[in-house]
């Protein structure tokens, strides 16, 4: 995992591209903390789910993800793109019940 700070609020994950499809972030009470997303919800209320769960995730984070990783100052380690599910369309598919 590597270092990432978020270009928004400057919180610091730990970031793990595994593919451009995947990414695994590892966030710290620190970051959590710092995170202006993440705050705004804390303190307006605004976060569902279980109180004390991590939130899914951050716009501005996932945006300076992105960034560095298209910039390559984050190592993808598959750097193939994800395959197209094969989809068998030679079988009319059957009507819903109703």
């Amino acid at each position: 995992m590597q270092p990432l700070q978020c270009a928004e609020c400057k919180a610091q994950v730990l970031v793990q591209k595994n593919s451009w499809e995947h990414t695994t972030v590892q966030w710290s009470d620190q970051a959590r903390a710092q995170c202006l997303e993440i705050a705004d919800d804390r303190e307006f209320g605004q976060r569902e789910g279980r109180p004390g769960a991590p939130r899914k995730e951050c716009g501005a984070l996932i945006a300076s993800i992105v960034n560095a990783a298209t910039a390559g100052e984050l190592e993808i380690l598959n750097d193939e793109p994800v395959p197209k599910p094969i989809v068998d369309d030679s079988e009319p598919v059957p009507a819903p019940f109703h």
